[in-house]
């Protein structure tokens, strides 16, 4: 009986057993507090303060409901009537395209603002202050030889105040080297914040060679000094194979044909076949005879042939060098033949020293000739004829004499 009644008063307040029946508060009773107003069932049944659909499910109704595209502009570029395209994608390569190239962009716009800033600190701030001419070891003063510092300054052609960078410093040599051809070797550099700085070294007449057309002189470098008709005396005369077309130009520098009778035959071997040009021999050779103190006393030098070197000292030994293979040896070797005053020749010796045989073992000894000395003239005695003449013109003059005399005795 109590169960039936308990469960008759449940269903008279609400209608379900799961859910009990809310309390009215004061306030609400009083009518101080807004009713709510009851929400109706859903055909399923449910009553209007039930949950709703779960997550996934509104998920997939939003996931099922189709988006709205935006509308096209058909004022913009490019529109065309119809149906409204469909946006493409962006990936993610393309997103990092765009970043990387407006990254380009501004590294490039903040190179653009430093070149402008640099060109215009180099046309305002840098201005040509003043000029220095030094050796090429930076000591003052320098060594101009027949010139002089404001001979060179103003050959330069540069006004003060003009812009430090307005000029090439490559052109102001090549410059200076052609109108001066009396410095061996010349360089304009610049020095900030305003100081051209012009180095030289001069030049020294060295070596006299012969040509088509006359001798000309020319420096430790080989670049032509002067020319002149006749041999200059005093110089080292150099025998090398110049081209067909030569000029002798003062500045300019002469450059030797390279020729090895070696090499344009058959017989060529490994030691002659190494390319070696004839001023680089000339260069050896020099660097070795001033290191052996033979530079003094060398008269000529003979490079026209690579395979048979040569050089004269003092006008009285000839020596043979041979090739270029070990050179510094050899020359070595003429110089102890030629200076040592115990083992060497001594100062009235005249002839032939060749050092360029080497033995099998690689050994190179000196061989020396020397000169066959001239025969002494013998005196040339008196004709004998002279004589028998003589002695008939004082017979008969006798004879005359004494048939002078007989006439005489006669009378």
């Amino acid at each position: 009986m109590d169960r039936d009644l308990r469960s008759r008063q449940q269903k008279s307040r609400g209608g379900s057993f799961s859910r009990p029946a809310q309390k009215r508060t004061l306030g609400d009773r009083m009518g101080l507090e807004k009713k709510q107003p009851q929400r109706s069932r859903g055909k399923s049944g449910q009553h209007a303060g039930t949950p709703g659909p779960q997550p996934q499910q509104r998920r997939a109704k939003q996931q099922r409901t189709p988006r709205t595209r935006p509308q096209l502009n058909p004022q913009k570029e490019g529109y065309t009537p119809g149906a409204p395209r469909r946006q493409r994608r962006v990936t993610q390569a393309e997103l990092l395209r765009q970043r990387n190239r407006r990254r380009a962009l501004g590294v490039l716009g903040v190179l653009a603002v430093l070149a402008l800033g640099a060109i215009v600190s180099v046309n305002l701030l840098f201005k040509v202050t003043a000029f220095r001419v030094e050796t090429f070891d930076r000591t003052t003063p320098a060594d101009t030889g027949i010139y002089t510092e404001d001979e060179i300054v103003a050959a330069l052609g540069i006004e003060q105040g003009s812009s430090l960078f307005g000029f090439s410093t490559t052109d102001k040599t090549i410059q200076l080297q052609a109108k001066f051809p009396y410095l061996d070797n010349v360089q304009v550099d610049i020095q900030l914040p305003g100081t051209v700085v012009i180095k030289v070294r001069p030049a020294t007449e060295r070596f006299a060679c012969m040509y088509s057309g006359g001798w000309v002189v020319l420096s430790d470098s080989l670049k032509i000094l002067r020319s002149d008709v006749s041999q200059p005396e005093g110089l080292t005369v150099l025998s090398c194979s110049l081209s067909s077309d030569f000029t002798p130009t003062p500045g300019n520098f002469v450059v030797p044909v390279t020729y090895n009778s070696l090499l344009a035959g058959d017989t060529a071997t490994a030691e002659t076949a190494q390319v070696t040009t004839a001023l680089d021999v000339l260069t050896q050779m020099m660097d070795e005879m001033d290191a052996e103190g033979l530079t003094d006393g060398v008269t000529a030098i003979d490079i026209t042939d690579l395979s048979n070197l040569s050089f004269r000292y003092q006008d009285r030994i000839q020596v043979l060098l041979g090739n270029n293979n070990r050179l510094d040896y050899k020359i070595r070797l003429a110089s102890v033949a030629i200076l040592d005053p115990d083992k060497g020749l001594s100062a009235s010796d005249k002839g032939t020293l060749d050092v360029s045989y080497q033995q099998t073992d690689g050994e190179i000894k000196g061989y020396f000739a020397p000169d066959e000395p001239e025969p002494t003239p013998t005196p040339t005695p008196e004709p004998e004829e002279d004589a028998e003449d003589g002695d008939a013109a004082s017979g008969s003059s006798s004879g005359d004499s004494a048939a002078a005399s007989q006439d005489t005795d006669s009378e």
